[in-house]
């Protein structure tokens, strides 16, 4: 068991770096992760066999080495192909995309995404069902040159999952009853599915996309319909009791508050949710608000020290917004300015990126 551990840390550790440095020779990747030459050729080569990695283009080694070549390896982004199904309270989103989270084009050169409102009144297996329909509908649409490589299906939602038993325990938003997501989806499409939080989706993205490629400490919050966040220690995103995350936007602010979908009282998102700050009539009625937001920011960052804390989500993509949250840390701390609190670069892919990186980690990791 030790030695399969072992094995699968060291494949993800070469993945991770040719996906961080671009490509790479096995000398480099060697020097560069420790380990011993004869066990990147080990694993590359086995990596090759599964198509994943593919040999590129020969390269002089150095200036000084005369007549000496090195060959560089590539993640082979098409490879493999995954569904990603990102479903939100307001929308949803189904997505092809390759090991890299972009999504690929069509015959007719138009991107295979598919994005639709979230039919909250239909019965859950009727919704999955009619997901399981556009996957269909998607899969079509693929070129020949890519056909039958679609491998697994990757779905993120709000709230807390059961990640072992593909369980959607409570979707925050959606629905309120447990729904055996993957047990419906793999009698739809007999792919194998993986479930992820939507927000810890979006932090497994930013690892390997985004701010994670150089801060492995990370503190990732989705500011949108509601308030979620995610922890990142040492490039693993931390998972709490009983496997649920880290809930910022249930943080308690206001005694007596507002009921909250979680079933609490006065919790932040009552006060900062899209919904709640449409409400507010003046400006200084929402800058009130967001200061807690920033109050409760600087509090879990004085706890987590994160390398870095980055915003998703639709109101974190309002820079005045944006930069009225980021102010109001700095009352509190000047530590956490625009350079320590940052918007994800992957803004323009928030809706389908978080369930495509989590099949890159699940590939990654094999």
């Amino acid at each position: 068991m030790n030695m399969e551990r072992v094995r699968q840390q060291n494949r993800a550790l070469i993945l991770n770096y040719i996906n961080d440095h671009g490509p790479s020779s096995r000398k480099d990747i060697a020097y560069a992760t420790g380990l011993t030459q004869a066990s990147v050729t080990q694993i590359t080569t086995a990596l090759i066999l599964e198509g994943i990695l593919r040999e590129g283009e020969v390269v002089k080694e150095s200036d000084r080495a005369v007549g000496r070549r090195k060959v560089l390896l590539h993640i082979d982004e098409e490879a493999f192909l995954v569904l990603a199904v990102n479903a939100e309270p307001d929308f949803t989103t189904v997505a092809v995309c390759d090991l890299m989270g972009s999504v690929i084009n069509g015959e007719d050169g138009n991107p295979l995404l598919h994005q639709f409102m979230t039919q909250k009144d239909l019965p859950p297996k009727e919704f999955l069902a009619h997901i399981a329909d556009i996957c269909r509908e998607l899969e079509e649409q693929i070129p020949e040159t890519v056909k039958g490589k679609v491998e697994s299906i990757s779905y993120a939602t709000t709230g807390i999952v059961d990640r072992e038993n593909g369980i959607s325990k409570q979707a925050y938003g959606i629905w309120t009853d447990p729904v055996p997501v993957r047990e419906i989806l793999e009698a739809e499409l007999n792919l194998p599915v993986i479930l992820e939080n939507n927000v810890d989706a979006l932090a497994i993205a930013e690892l390997y996309f985004g701010t994670g490629r150089i801060h492995h400490d990370l503190l990732v919050i989705k500011w949108g319909p509601g308030v979620g966040s995610s922890v990142i220690i040492e490039g693993q995103v931390y998972h709490g009791r009983h496997g649920k995350t880290a809930e910022m936007g249930h943080i308690i602010v206001e005694p007596k508050g507002k009921l909250c979908v979680c079933g609490r009282r006065g919790c932040l998102e009552t006060l900062v949710s899209e919904k709640e700050l449409k409400k507010l009539e003046t400006t200084s009625d929402q800058l009130a608000a967001i200061e807690q937001f920033s109050r409760s920011i600087v509090n879990s960052a004085t706890i987590l020290a994160p390398g870095s804390i980055v915003l998703f989500g639709r109101l974190a993509q309002e820079e005045r917004l944006r930069s009225a949250l980021v102010r109001g840390c700095m009352i509190y701390d000047q530590a956490y300015d625009e350079n320590r609190i940052v918007h994800t670069s992957l803004y323009e892919k928030e809706h389908y990126i978080g369930p495509a990186a989590v099949y890159t980690q699940h590939k990654f990791l094999g």
